[in-house]
């Protein structure tokens, strides 16, 4: 019942500075503390080509092996709370079903008798489940201790009671609650061999029993019903998905929490059609059998398995004939939650059917196929309609006989409709090439034009650095003529002094 938290952070974290500011300086290395916990090292006083002092290399050396350690030794730990949850876990769901297979066999004994008295088998089966109840509530505050060690390993917190909030600790008080409910062991019983029949015998009056109460055991056996919520503790350890590393890594970073939803939804999304008749059916046989115990007292004649299933489907189907309905509160009770878990069930399997029935992509692709080739063909006979419609009103226009009327009026009239259905079949052709067009589609073609954005980029990345050389060649060449000018020029200046000497 306790919310499972998303335990999966990263482990690393930065070597916080010893100093309490938020920037610590020495000679030439300077240290920026950011918010986040990331260390940025920034040396202000090393150029590239210089080297770094050797008493630096070494500190760094230390941090890093200390950081490392550190890493490991919060691994290693880790992975033993996390074999130790586990363990924990599957001893608390063993135990959880333990005790409703035990409160089942009770009652059934129970409502077996003639009165409510315990027998000793009666009486020891209380013992058991009062017994396992005791261990599972110790081992739900062990898993809360475990859980609450986990998530300060992962956060890296030296003190896991810092994680201790209110919310938790209500969560915890009533998952003991919840979890510590079930038929109490009265007094040892005094009868030890008596038969039924002496005792039905003996009693001179039976006893007084109201129709609208329950017995005290099954009051306090039916809500031992909830400690269900444990088997979906142990699917969630168990499931592939919170042992597989990277799947929580990408929860973590999506900010999703594997925990019961999120599985639930992950089966109904895998395999809907099993989970759904996986659940209908569990429900189906603890309502029955919740019916059936809110009905069996002494006073009163027993109802049958088979008459508390028929009264659970109609209910859960919300149809309710009213050839049975409950007697007392408890049936009541249990009718009206059985009537909105119908509701809900059945607005789920609508939602998987509706789902089941829509088309996939290839069956799409095909159907649209055939619709394509079948309105092309009306478009192409709409098209030679409205051509031949058309010379038809061309040619009783221009027809030196007389033509009735009420042939040129239906030859207009039969060219106005297949124009009319031309323009639908037209229509009809651009809603097929939209429809064509899904999500799937439109990500292949935001992936391609970004490849192609992509490869234009890096082309002209290319371009700018070719550019950028010839630039640079041009410059030299400029520069090598200018040279070469000046030589040139130097010399003929020399030999215009030879000649004029």
């Amino acid at each position: 019942m306790a919310h499972s938290e998303d335990t999966h952070v990263p482990l690393i974290n930065s070597i916080e500075a010893e100093s309490s500011s938020a920037t610590k300086k020495t000679d030439s290395l300077e240290v920026v503390i950011l918010p986040s916990k990331t260390a940025i090292t920034m040396d202000s006083n090393v150029f590239n080509n210089e080297k770094r002092h050797p008493h630096y290399l070494k500190k760094q050396t230390t941090i890093d092996r200390t950081s490392l350690s550190n890493i490991s030794r919060r691994l290693a730990m880790r992975k033993k709370l996390h074999n130790r949850i586990t363990f924990v876990t599957d001893i608390m769901c063993f135990l959880g079903i333990l005790g409703i297979i035990l409160m089942i066999i009770e009652n059934e004994i129970t409502f077996s008798r003639i009165n409510t008295d315990d027998t000793i088998l009666t009486w020891s089966i209380k013992l058991i489940i009062t017994f396992s109840t005791v261990i599972l509530i110790g081992l739900i505050m062990h898993y809360h201790y475990l859980e609450v060690s986990l998530y300060a390993v992962n956060n890296a917190i030296e003190d896991s009671r810092v994680t201790i909030t209110t919310k938790r600790i209500f969560l915890i008080v009533f998952e003991i609650a919840v979890c510590s409910i079930h038929p109490i062991p009265r007094s040892f019983p005094r009868y030890l061999n008596a038969s039924l029949i002496e005792k039905s015998s003996n009693s001179s009056t039976p006893p007084s029993y109201s129709l609208s109460y329950m017995d005290t055991d099954v009051a306090l056996g039916l809500p031992m019903f909830a400690r269900l919520y444990l088997i979906f503790r142990f699917m969630m350890f168990h499931s592939h998905l919170f042992l597989d590393a990277s799947s929580r890594s990408i929860g973590y970073l999506n900010k999703i929490s594997i925990d019961y939803f999120f599985l639930i939804k992950t089966y109904l999304e895998k395999d809907p059609i099993r989970t759904l008749t996986i659940l209908c059916i569990c429900l189906f046989l603890i309502g029955s059998w919740c019916l059936r115990a809110c009905h069996c007292s002494p006073a009163s004649e027993q109802a049958s398995m088979l008459n508390s299933m028929w009264l659970f489907v109609v209910t859960f189907t919300t149809v309710g004939y009213g050839d049975f309905t409950p007697s007392t509160y408890c049936g009541r009770s249990v009718s009206a939650i059985t009537s909105l878990v119908g509701v809900f069930s059945t607005a789920l399997v609508i939602a998987v059917l509706a789902q089941r029935l829509l088309m996939n992509r290839r069956e799409k692709y095909v159907h649209n196929f055939v619709l394509n080739i079948q309105l092309t063909k009306e478009y192409k006979l709409q098209a030679a309609n409205v051509m031949k419609f058309a010379f038809k009103v061309w040619y009783m226009r221009h027809k030196k006989g007389s033509v009735s009327s009420f042939q040129h009026l239906q030859v207009k009239r039969q060219l106005f409709e297949a124009i009319h259905l031309f323009h639908e079949v037209k229509q009809k052709q651009k809603k097929l090439i939209d429809c064509c067009v899904d999500h799937v589609d439109l990500l292949a073609i935001q992936r391609n034009t970004s490849a192609q954005t992509y490869e234009a980029t890096e082309q002209l990345k290319t371009m700018k650095v070719k550019i950028d050389n010839i630039e640079e060649k041009l410059l030299e060449m400029n520069i090598n003529m200018n040279n070469t000018i000046d030589n040139i020029e130097k010399k003929l200046n020399m030999l215009l002094d030879k000649f004029s000497k």
